[in-house]
């Protein structure tokens, strides 16, 4: 199976652009189109004329159409002994967590405001593709009103390591990064509690796909011939912004008709 293709250019390429600032046309500027022209033409050659490739990874299949095969239930219960970030006053926490592997967005706590030993008690619950290689990552933020959240520290726990149908409680360091090796990472930033639940599924549980089965389920009574069914599942949105986001919902619009979430 290939991982990767290899691309290149056996004749130089010609290269068509155009540049705006501030609403001008730079490129009107009498010589100036052609001295960038043959600039940019230049270092795409350099880069990717022969024997100069371009490496274009391919998608794994393997892992792109893993089924699922369990659910892993996080409990984040508490953080202890986090740092200050803020200047004045305490910290205001979350925590944010994700699988590897995994498109989905991250899944966050509440923020709980000027408290360094927060305690959530929150569950969540995802869902698990193959449990050798995938790992959780879990990472501490402190909120801000205005601008960026702030870091505060991380770990991550490979699935592997956590037995079947029985709770784990852990205790995890928060560290940096995962660079065993970085010297920031010895530094203390607190303590995150979590308990971790690995259910996988019984083999009559697993979904199965069309290429198993050879069977399209059947469509509901009413469908019209060559019709089928769309199912459109609302999970979640982050970082909404906006003058009127204190009670938000999801419209749905298909062809005239509408649907709407609850508030």
């Amino acid at each position: 199976m290939w991982n990767s293709s290899h691309i290149y250019f056996i004749l130089q390429p010609h290269v068509d652009f155009g540049l705006k600032l501030i609403g001008a046309d730079l490129m009107s500027i009498p010589g100036l189109y052609r001295f960038v022209q043959e600039l940019i033409k230049d270092q795409v050659a350099k880069m990717y004329l022969w024997p100069q490739t371009l490496e274009v990874p391919i998608l794994d299949t393997t892992k792109a159409f893993k089924r699922p095969v369990g659910i892993l239930n996080v409990k984040v219960v508490r953080a202890m002994k986090l740092k200050k970030k803020d200047i004045l006053g305490a910290s205001d926490p979350y925590v944010k967590l994700k699988l590897t592997e995994d498109k989905l967005p991250a899944k966050k706590t509440s923020v709980k405001h000027k408290n360094l030993n927060p305690e959530w008690n929150e569950e969540f619950s995802v869902v698990i593709k193959d449990p050798e290689t995938q790992a959780l990552e879990l990472r501490v933020y402190d909120w801000e009103q205005v601008g960026k959240h702030e870091k505060m520290g991380m770990n991550v726990v490979t699935l592997k390591e956590l037995p079947p149908n029985e709770p784990k409680v852990m205790t995890l360091d928060l560290l940096k990064n995962m660079d065993l090796n970085d010297v920031q990472n010895e530094k203390s930033r607190g303590q995150l509690v979590v308990e971790l639940t690995y259910k996988p599924f019984k083999e009559e549980d697993i979904p199965k796909g069309f290429e198993e089965t050879k069977t399209v389920q059947k469509a509901p009574d009413g469908t019209p011939a060559g019709g089928g069914l769309l199912v459109v599942l609302i999970h979640e949105a982050q970082d909404v912004e906006g003058k009127h986001h204190t009670n938000p919902y999801v419209r749905i619009l298909f062809r005239g008709e509408e649907r709407k979430t609850k508030v």
